[in-house]
């Protein structure tokens, strides 16, 4: 296991047994390991070694389920949104290659405000417009 702490904004990559981390172009990109099993405890071992390596800052965060895995617990979706694991992110994403779920999941989101921006998509591109869109909104919102 690869475990670097993130000191500072430039290229940078970890890995532990369910992911691997990498920052790109200032988000954090998590990348869930194939045919994983994402549980609540895989979810909150994942948060707990992002909200480590990256303390003290606030990061963008997109995490990538891959298009072969095995289960992605209803328990592990709604932690990964939970105030506890949102903690260290200025917003997250999850990009789910399967476009019924992430149509019946953001619907239950509706429902839902959280403190910080959360949501499913199914492309990486519309994740990172969205996160993209997310951080000006909060540049703007520290200038006034």
């Amino acid at each position: 296991m690869l475990h670097n702490r993130l000191a500072d904004l430039e290229d940078f990559k970890s890995e532990t047994p369910q992911a691997v981390f990498r920052l790109v172009d200032g988000i954090l990109a998590v990348h869930v390991k194939r045919e994983a099993i994402v549980d609540l405890q895989t979810a909150q071992r994942i948060e707990h070694f992002r909200k480590e390596m990256t303390q003290p800052h606030q990061l963008p965060v997109i995490i990538h389920i891959p298009k072969d895995y095995l289960l992605f617990d209803q328990e592990a979706f709604r932690y990964f949104g939970s105030n506890d694991a949102m903690q260290g992110c200025i917003a997250k994403a999850i990009v789910l290659r399967a476009p019924l779920r992430v149509l019946l999941l953001n619907f239950s989101l509706s429902f839902y405000q959280g403190r910080h921006p959360f949501r499913i998509f199914g492309s990486r591109s519309q994740a990172k417009m969205w996160l993209f869109n997310q951080l000006n909104i909060t540049e703007l919102m520290a200038e006034s």
